[in-house]
Order: C-alpha cells, then structure tokens, then sequence
C-alpha cells in the first residue's frame, strides 16, 4: 500500500500505464487514503462514468476521501442538492462575460508581479504563477476591496496550503486513523489565520452587498448564509480554485518556450483558433487534474466489470489524454491535429465534464488569454531541462515535480 501510494504520487503517468500494460484497462490500486481506488482507463468506461447519473457516482464524497477538509456543503466537496446550491451560489462570478470584464485589471495585476521576478538566475516559475493568481483570484472573483484584507488572505492561503516539496502522499485527515488525525490538528491549526481573515472580509462584504464577485452573492444568498456557514464553503473553493489555474498557465508557458512556432501563433491570437489549438494540446499532455473521481452509491458497469456500490473510481484523465487507440502520436505535442481535425474532443475534459464540469474553467481561460500574453511579451523563459518535467501527484492535481526551473531574459 505505501508502495503504491509513493509510486503513484512520484509519477502518475508512468505508474498507471504500467499496471493499465499488465492488468488491463480496469484494475484497482491501494492509497493510504483511498483503498481500493478502481482505475478506469477505458474510453468507454470513461465515458460511462462521465455520463452517470450524480446521485449514483458522488463526485465530492470521492475527492472528501483524498482531500478529507474539504465541506461537504462546498462546490468542491459536496454532492447532489448541497452541490447544486453551492454551484448555484457562486457560479455567476464565473460567467464568461464576468470574466472578460476583469481581463484588464488581470492584466495589470500580472505586469506588476512580472515586474518584481527575478532576472539573470534561475527560479520555479509555479509559484510565482500561484501569487500572482492569487491576487487575481482574491480581488477579482472573491471580491475582497481592502488592501490589507486582501494582502492577509493571499499570505493565509499560502500558509494554509505550504508543503516542503511535493510530498509523495496525500495529507491524511478525519477517519484515516492515528495519521489522520494528526493532519486534522495540523490542517486546523493552518486554517485557523484564513478564517479569520476570511471573517473580517465578510464582514466588510456585508456593508456593501452590490457586485458579481462570490462574496457578495454568498452575502446576498437565500435562505440567508451564517458567516461561519460562507467560510466553510469558501475554503474549500479556494482550496480547489488555487491550484489549478496556476498549474494550467505554468505548464502552458513551458509548452510554449519549448515550441517557438506555437509560442509565435499564440501570441499573434491568444483568442483564436491558433492560440486555442496551443492551449487544448497543452492540457492534453499536462491536465490539472490527476482524474475525474467518483464514488458508486450503486453498481455500474465498466468495462467488463461490474463495480460494487461504495466503491471509489477514477477517471485517469493523463492515461486517457495520451491514449494511442484515441491519439496519434499520443506523447506528442502536435497543435496542429486542433486545427486539421484529427484531434477526439469527446475524450479531451481537462476541466472534468457534464454537471460536476469545473465552474472555474471561465476564469482559467481568461488568466490563460490574459496573463500569459503578459509574461512572454516581456520575459523569454527558459526551462533548465531538456525535456518537460515529470508530472507528480499535490492532492488531487498534477505539478511539475520541480515547479518549473525557468531562466529569464528580457525580451
């Protein structure tokens, strides 16, 4: 089990295809956190479980078992009816015309930060993306007016989710035993700095309840919210929204200083098909997320398998994303099949799909459209290795296992 767990986590890819290579398309694995976990890397069965009824394949009581501190009443942790209202609470802050509004002012955001990196020696460009989104993230969609309110609750969320490295296993939590509890006290006592700030932030929301931004509609919600209530629910979205578009923009700009040419039609069309088809290829071979996860209240068939009910399954989205029976040249980035219609978006969903489809996607598209064009019209960077970094396993995502050793010049 801790075999698995370490070898799973130091490099997903390469682990799965190993046992997909000797056990076939659905075989199961044992986490410290999550045992069995069912691996499903047949595009049927992936399909399947994409298309399940939710109230049959619970994603947020799958991902409360990796990631036992998120709220069962938050968008990220939540199920059925507690799903749909925490979807419903805070989706307007992610429409798309929302965010098209706030490109402007991520831009400016992002030239600021860019600004204050480093120049001449190298640095991990990963979280340099995170502070810079979480600025982003906290201004823009969460809503936070005071300087020093919003200041505080980007240091909190750091602090909160600070790690020494990519470690290779899950943080364990409530009903994972001795461990468990352990990381329950640890995770309480990180959390305690947000709520605080998080509490005076609604407080302050309360006194001026007009806007799109998540703390004036959570505010404004009906039947009325608590603030202990909002912050529950808060936490774990910002849990869940501060990986992954930072994750996203950082494996892009490593794709695109790899592939000059590719860099050279995104940035002539960050908004058109060019600068899309760069973008969806990227995430083909680098998603986010390590898969889409549920957790059967009821049989299902995948494959040629039955899965029993209460069982936990994934969804491999890097196994499927580079699938040969789906992908020509799967480990290869080619924009181009985008363009030329050789691509299969049926079984490309770097952002998950159907109901439990990522409500932050809006908002990763626009710091993709808006942030990156930033940094590459003032920085060249430079990766200090020859081939894209391993994928490893932070949570419920997928990192660079050295955060991206970049270089800069000047343009």
């Amino acid at each position: 089990m801790l075999r698995q767990t370490v070898a799973f986590h130091r490099d997903p890819l390469g682990f799965l295809r190993l046992q997909q290579a000797r056990y076939g398309d659905v075989f199961s694995i044992r986490l410290l956190t999550v045992r069995p976990l069912v691996v499903a890397a047949d595009p049927g069965a992936s399909m399947a479980l994409m298309d399940a009824d939710p109230a049959s394949a619970h994603a947020g009581e799958a991902r409360r078992k990796i990631l036992p501190f998120a709220s069962p009443r938050s968008v990220f942790g939540g199920d059925e009816g507690s799903h749909r209202a925490a979807r419903g609470r805070i989706e307007p802050a992610f429409a798309p015309d929302v965010m098209e509004s706030r490109r402007a002012e991520m831009a400016r955001i992002a030239e600021r930060h860019v600004e204050r990196w480093p120049r001449g020696r190298p640095f991990r460009l990963l979280p340099r993306i995170r502070t810079l989104l979480d600025e982003v993230f906290v201004r823009l969609v969460v809503g936070v007016r005071e300087e020093a309110t919003a200041l505080a609750l980007v240091l909190a969320m750091r602090r909160l989710l600070w790690t020494p490295g990519n470690l290779p296993l899950s943080l364990p939590g409530g009903g994972n035993g001795t461990m468990g509890d352990v990381g329950d006290l640890l995770f309480r006592w990180r959390q305690a700095p947000l709520r605080r700030v998080l509490i005076r932030a609604i407080k302050e929301r309360r006194a001026e309840r007009e806007g799109t931004d998540i703390l004036c509609l959570m505010v404004r919600s009906e039947p009325p919210l608590g603030d202990d209530e909002i912050v529950d629910e808060l936490i774990s979205t910002l849990m869940a929204a501060q990986e992954p578009p930072s994750i996203v923009l950082t494996w892009i700009l490593d794709a695109l200083s790899r592939h000059p040419g590719a860099a050279e039609q995104f940035m002539a069309a960050p908004d058109g098909e060019a600068g899309d088809a760069a973008v969806k290829e990227t995430l083909r071979l680098f998603p986010p997320a390590s898969g889409v996860l549920r957790r059967l209240t009821e049989p299902m068939p995948l494959g040629e398998w039955v899965v029993p009910a209460r069982a936990s399954v994934i969804l491999p989205i890097p196994v499927v994303h580079r699938d040969p029976r789906i992908w020509s040249e799967p480990d290869e980035f080619r924009p181009e099949r985008w363009l030329s219609g050789a691509a299969n978006p049926a079984h490309h969903f770097p952002f998950g799909g159907r109901a439990r489809r990522c409500v932050g996607e809006p908002l990763a598209m626009a710091e993709i459209r808006t942030v990156v064009p930033v940094i590459l019209q003032q920085l060249r960077l430079t990766p200090l290795w020859p081939e894209p970094e391993r994928m490893v396993v932070r949570g419920t995502v997928l990192v660079p296992h050295r955060s991206l050793l970049v270089s800069t010049t000047y343009v």
